[in-house]
């Protein structure tokens, strides 16, 4: 058996959260694989948009470019990396690519 997720644990704990577990677990079972795909984009997108509203509410005097850095710079914090640590090892790449040239 899986272990119990953080968010079912804290759900279980009300009889709200229960019924709410209880009608989302109906939903998702009376979805097809292609539904549960497109939820899962949906889902995605709609996460993505949220997060760059967030920065744009931080940084209000931003400019378009910016926020997407930062919002590139967020996912890859997420993955354990950061913008600066991927431009860093592109130039290496690249200075190693013209040395064998």
């Amino acid at each position: 058996m899986l272990p119990e997720k953080r968010e079912h644990r804290i759900a279980m704990e009300t009889e709200a959260g229960r019924e709410g577990l209880a009608v989302w677990r109906r939903v998702v079972r009376s979805m097809t694989g292609p539904q549960k795909v497109a939820k899962a984009f949906e889902l995605t997108e709609l996460t993505r948009q949220i997060m760059r509203a967030g920065i744009r509410r931080q940084h209000a005097d931003a400019r378009e470019s910016e926020i997407h850095e930062m919002y590139v710079d967020r996912l890859l914090q997420y993955h354990g990396t950061s913008l600066a640590e991927v431009r860093q090892k592109q130039k290496e790449q690249a200075a190693v690519r013209m040395r064998e040239k």
